[in-house]
């Protein structure tokens, strides 16, 4: 993953039990560091992200819920 300084990235807050994503917040690369160590310190797991490869991890867990009748 190659991020630029001022692109705009995602900072994804997982759920620890499930892995499903609970909250997204778009910033630039600068600030990402700080959202992400946000939802770690209440409980979440977190991941930067492109957007690119949010799409792909939101269709991965459509998946695994509609497999799982959660949908």
């Amino acid at each position: 993953m190659n991020i630029e300084e001022n692109e705009v990235v995602c900072v994804v807050a997982l759920d620890k039990g499930t892995g499903y994503i609970r909250t997204v917040t778009s910033c630039n690369r600068e600030d990402a560091q700080g959202y992400a160590k946000y939802y770690r310190r209440i409980g979440c797991n977190a991941r930067i992200l492109t957007y690119e490869d949010l799409d792909k991890l939101q269709e991965q867990e459509k998946k695994e819920r509609y497999e799982n009748g959660g949908f």
